[in-house]
């Protein structure tokens, strides 16, 4: 089931599509539903409570943003991770963070240090846990880094770029399954306070490139162990879970302890 916290306020109300379009997203993006699952209109409807129209206008525009595709006759699919479409997501916030990181260094105070190390605090906190949460992970993650955008003013870029990377997302979320890769992200967010500490940008941008490139290279381990989640590599004889019925992503992760 989706976390309880997501659809307690969801049941037992009307729902219209702003109140349900960053439920589903969500639920996509964070591998609660299993790319290449097949849902429908009358199954929104009925798990959500919601009218068609709202319903129907959610999927349109989870179709624009290509997190889902529209069949015709057979309803609509949870969109398989596209590779191309992960490689010009992350292009983007690499091409965007890194002149975030340089006018970072130009006008960061104590005070930012203290925030960026109270993050990386949480997250040593995270990984001394027996099962870490690798959602929760990513959400220090995202905090971690949106403190760079705070401080230079670039909040819209940040939100802008999580809006429009849920294919990176997904793929981000697959590669982390085990605590030396959560380990290694840790130590080079220490890197990178480091370097803010020193104001030493050669330092930053090597250690943020080498964050978040690793994952490029690590692609074709994903894609091999998990090729039925990936368009390029689309197996036609993998069924996917019915629409619902399971933590997509938990459900992985248990089978590979």
């Amino acid at each position: 089931m989706l976390d309880e916290q997501m659809l307690t306020s969801l049941q037992e109300q009307d729902l219209n599509m702003g109140e349900l379009y960053p439920v589903l997203r969500r639920a996509i993006v964070e591998m609660y539903l299993e790319p290449g699952a097949l849902l429908s209109i009358r199954d929104i409807c009925e798990h959500f409570k919601i009218g068609r129209s709202p319903a129907r206008d959610t999927l349109l525009r989870l179709d624009q943003e290509g997190l889902v595709t529209l069949l015709p006759q057979r309803g609509t699919m949870i969109s398989l991770i596209d590779l191309n479409r992960v490689n010009e997501e992350r292009f983007m916030r690499l091409s965007v963070e890194e002149a975030v990181m340089k006018l970072f260094m130009a006008c960061h105070t104590p005070t930012d240090i203290i925030l960026l190390q109270e993050v990386l605090r949480k997250e040593n906190e995270l990984l001394e846990m027996k099962n870490v949460d690798i959602r929760n992970f990513l959400l220090l993650d995202d905090q971690f880094h949106q403190i760079f955008y705070s401080v230079t003013k670039r909040l819209f870029s940040h939100h802008t770029l999580q809006s429009v990377s849920g294919h990176y997302r997904r793929i981000r979320l697959l590669s982390l399954d085990d605590n030396k890769k959560l380990t290694e992200i840790v130590k080079q967010h220490e890197g990178l306070i480091t370097a803010s500490q020193a104001r030493d940008t050669e330092m930053m941008q090597s250690i943020f490139h080498l964050h978040i490139c690793k994952l490029e290279r690590e692609e074709g381990k994903i894609v091999k162990k998990f090729p039925y989640l990936f368009q390029e590599y689309e197996n036609t004889s993998h069924k996917a879970d019915l629409f619902w019925e399971g933590d997509y992503l938990q459900s992985i992760k248990s089978l590979a302890q």
